[in-house]
């Protein structure tokens, strides 16, 4: 069993507890078999999940989790005041038995957090690794492919391998990017908010009126496709199963398959932004292997928008991330939203505080602190009245 640390942004972790339970019967055994395996006891820590599990299953979570941003696997702990007992801890670790000293090419990057620890000089600590490593012919690089993560919590150390490589939002079709995105995990959280309160199995619209390039109907639309096309860092480790070495290896998954009653909408006035939108569909859909979607984007002023004028295809719902703060100085996005809002069955809006909805067709049903690059903001959504 692995001890695994599934991390995510602050707040996320009871949303992050339900998708990974969502999809865990979708993972595979080493049979090739869908997961038979007991859903483990998740334990919450500030910024993301402690868990144990088999190591084969802990990996796959960096397929199919979109809220999280790194797996790690925790390799070891011990305590440690003084920098020779540091050295000491971090000598008695076997790296070997997880890493291919071979591939790594004498490689390997070090990252370093401490906290309330005697240990707090991060130049000392990674000359202190390097002390160690070197007798195992193993170079502190920036440009290593595998990480080792230090974590220091009041003289307490905790090694762990990254099992993800890239950051987790960085799915790969966001190739071209518009001003001020919203990362990907941000916009899948906004998803999952929308399977709460609407059946996205069954016929639903969702339309973004400041669609910029595209990542929330992206993320709407891949939201139970596990991600493969993709570098992870557990596919290169030695402890990885042979079932995943395989060059057909992702044929043993039965994944949930496109949602052919989902259409989605975007829109945009600035043509650049289509332009992007467009350019990243192409990856996107070559990526999750996904055909004959309804999804487009259109270049038109938003306030002039009429949703009626889309194809009939179950309820409407807006989920959006509109321009605000130094991105627009008067409340443009919020009128447009307003004149919207008669048009729509429900909407998911990140707005500054100071919006105040005066929405008649719609009624507020939940709303949440969220924090997007640094910026305090509000997570609301509206619903109709029955």
């Amino acid at each position: 069993m692995g001890h695994f640390f599934v991390s995510c942004p602050l707040g996320f972790e009871a949303e992050l507890t339900h998708e990974i339970k969502d999809f865990w019967f979708e993972m595979i055994d080493l049979d090739g078999l869908p997961t038979r395996a007991e859903f483990p006891e998740m334990e919450a820590e500030p910024g993301g999940l402690a868990f144990e599990t088999a190591d084969h299953l802990g990996f796959q979570i960096n397929l199919f989790s979109k809220t999280a941003n790194r797996v790690l696997l925790r390799i070891a702990k011990f305590e440690a005041r003084y920098f020779d007992q540091y050295e000491k801890g971090l000598s008695q670790v076997d790296l070997g038995k997880w890493l291919d000293m071979d591939l790594l090419k004498g490689k390997l990057q070090v990252k370093i957090e401490h906290h309330k620890s005697r240990l707090n000089n991060e130049k000392n600590l990674l000359e202190a690794s390097q002390n160690v490593l070197t007798k195992n012919i193993i170079k502190i690089s920036a440009e290593a492919a595998q990480t080792l993560y230090v974590r220091i919590e009041k003289d307490r150390v905790m090694l762990s391998l990254d099992t993800s490589g890239e950051h987790l939002h960085r799915r790969g079709y966001a190739q071209h990017r518009g001003e001020a995105p919203l990362r990907e995990t941000l916009a899948a959280y906004l998803v999952r908010k929308l399977a709460k309160h609407t059946d996205m199995k069954a016929p639903l619209t969702i339309v973004d009126p400041f669609a910029g390039s595209g990542t929330i109907l992206f993320e709407a639309l891949s939201q139970h496709r596990p991600l493969f096309d993709r570098t992870y860092s557990w596919l290169q480790f030695k402890s990885t199963p042979k079932l995943f070495k395989s060059p057909t290896w992702t044929k043993n998954f039965r994944w949930l398959q496109n949602r052919a009653n989902l259409s989605a909408y975007g829109f945009d006035i600035d043509a650049k932004s289509v332009v992007n939108f467009n350019e990243n569909k192409l990856k996107f859909e070559k990526m999750f292997q996904l055909e004959n979607l309804t999804l487009s984007s259109l270049e038109q002023d938003s306030s002039k928008l009429d949703l009626s004028a889309l194809p009939v295809n179950g309820p409407k719902w807006i989920v959006t991330n509109p321009p605000y703060g130094i991105r627009l100085n008067d409340n443009a996005a919020l009128e447009t939203l307003t004149k919207l809002e008669k048009q729509v069955d429900g909407l998911i809006v990140i707005h500054p505080e100071s919006w105040n909805f005066k929405f008649q067709n719609l009624k507020q049903v939940e709303q949440e602190n969220f924090n997007n690059q640094g910026l305090k903001l509000l997570l609301t959504v509206f619903k109709k009245s029955i």
